[in-house]
């Protein structure tokens, strides 16, 4: 059975990866004007987030890793958006402290899913011990 936490987590970034691949193709039918680099940052998001989704639906152990690399990804992307668009020394501070919530959010999300799968995997062993 799936917990409202494991739900929500697998709705958020289901809900990244779809933003991130809206970009994708908006930029690859001319609607945006995104440097290449920038296209393929959201490549990468968009898979993260994905694997992330479906990792949390599935309770998968490798689920937190994913959650981290999207927020990697995430994070890393912000902190080019200066270099890559010319945004100017006043929107550089805004952008790491979000891609420094990014981090933060993600090891808390990978913390969480990390819990729920160990504690799964421990009623599971629980159940099945004849021991008790």
């Amino acid at each position: 059975m799936r917990k409202p936490g494991q739900i929500v987590l697998a709705l958020i970034y289901a809900l990244l990866a779809l933003n991130a691949w809206a970009q994708v193709v908006l930029a690859l039918r001319g609607e945006l004007s995104d440097p290449p680099i920038l296209i393929g940052l959201q490549s990468l998001i968009g898979i993260a987030g994905a694997a992330a989704a479906w990792g949390s639906w599935a309770g998968a152990r490798w689920a937190a890793y994913a959650v981290v690399i999207h927020g990697l990804i995430t994070a890393t992307m912000l902190v080019l958006l200066d270099p890559i668009l010319g945004l100017g020394a006043d929107a550089r501070s805004s952008l790491f402290i979000a891609a420094a919530v990014v981090v933060a959010w993600s090891f808390l999300f990978a913390w969480y899913l990390n819990w729920l799968v160990r504690r799964r995997e421990a009623e599971m062993t629980a159940r099945n011990d004849p021991a008790q």
